[in-house]
């Protein structure tokens, strides 16, 4: 195995309808012009030197399976934009914004150069348009599907990244964006209904913009992103605080409405959101909505933490019978 700046790579294979250039003129040709970072230096060396901003530096990794985070004839530029989203996701939802990324990509035998360069072009234009940029990264030949995993850090303010342990007895919960359009993509993709407008949302997830993190810092006691399903994830947030929380199924916005029960648990249970779900004072109430309108921002508020410990869905202001599973679980 060789390696360039923080940057290793294994053999793609030399024939056949593999890639044909050199793993190093592959690196250089496609992925070095996006190191533009002085730390990366053009992915030369052995390591990467990560800048450390004006505050304090977190980090995040998140990874993509051919078969289980998207679907083998998805666009490759889809799944090079929903992998830099997915980590994006999780640096603005803790306050911060996105500042550099290693990539690791396993390519598949039998994959064209026209893909890769295609994906290259799609990751660079994506990090670019969240203020990021790649400065190393691992490649690998995959015996099977297309893998890749993206570390990326973030930037916070001195206080450091908000915490899902913050929120306090009394907070109203709010999420940005609206929950269950990737669901409604997926069933279409699997359903062969490639007209439904959902589907760009699971391909390439709509994330609340960088200007939330003006007001999380300004109003957040504790934040996390949703990925892992609503309910799923306001439990965890709940549990990591000490406290319960309360989720007003008619208040969630959700993508082309759900209007019986069922409906609403499966698109608040499955996942793939990747919206902010944060906490904050009731006081600070007519300010987020005030801030929301002058900022265009979609914001809306589902719940309240209580003294206690579990998750209550309500429904016209009744308690609902949760599912068995309330978010995806991993493993």
């Amino acid at each position: 195995m060789g390696c360039g700046a923080g940057w290793c790579e294994t053999s793609f294979g030399r024939t056949g309808n593999r890639i044909g250039v050199g793993e190093r003129d592959w690196i250089s040709r496609y992925f070095a012009p996006l190191a533009t970072a002085q730390g990366a230096d053009a992915l030369r060396d052995d390591v990467a030197e990560l800048s450390m901003g004006d505050g304090r530096l977190i980090a995040t990794v998140d990874a993509l399976v051919e078969g289980v985070h998207f679907f083998p004839d998805d666009p490759v530029e889809s799944v090079a934009r929903k992998l830099v989203r997915t980590n994006v996701s999780d640096i603005i939802a803790k306050g911060a914004r996105p500042l550099e990324a290693l990539l690791t990509l396993g390519w598949p035998h039998g994959r064209p150069e026209e893909d890769l360069a295609r994906f290259a072009g799609a990751l660079g234009t994506e990090l670019t348009d969240w203020g990021a940029r790649l400065v190393g990264g691992d490649t690998t030949a995959s015996p099977q599907g297309l893998f890749l995993s993206l570390m990326l850090t973030g930037q916070c303010g001195p206080d450091g990244p908000l915490r899902r342990s913050g929120a306090q007895a009394g907070d109203a919960l709010w999420v940005t964006g609206e929950i269950g359009a990737a669901c409604r993509g997926y069933r279409a993709l699997r359903e062969g209904r490639a007209d439904d407008p959902h589907i760009a949302a699971y391909r390439e997830p709509a994330l609340a913009p960088l200007r939330i993190t003006d007001m999380l810092q300004a109003y957040a006691t504790g934040s996390m992103d949703v990925s892992d399903g609503l309910l799923g994830d306001a439990s965890m947030f709940a549990a990591a605080s000490r406290l319960s929380v309360r989720v007003d199924l008619d208040a969630v916005p959700f993508a082309g409405g759900a209007p019986d029960l069922e409906e609403r648990l499966a698109l608040a249970s499955w996942g793939d959101d990747y919206q902010v779900l944060f906490s904050a004072p009731e006081a600070a109430t007519p300010k987020i909505l005030a801030d929301a309108t002058e900022g265009s921002l979609r914001i809306t508020r589902i719940g309240t933490f209580a003294p206690g410990t579990g998750l209550t869905a309500l429904m016209d202001g009744t308690a609902v019978n949760l599912p068995e599973t309330l978010g995806f679980e991993h493993g």
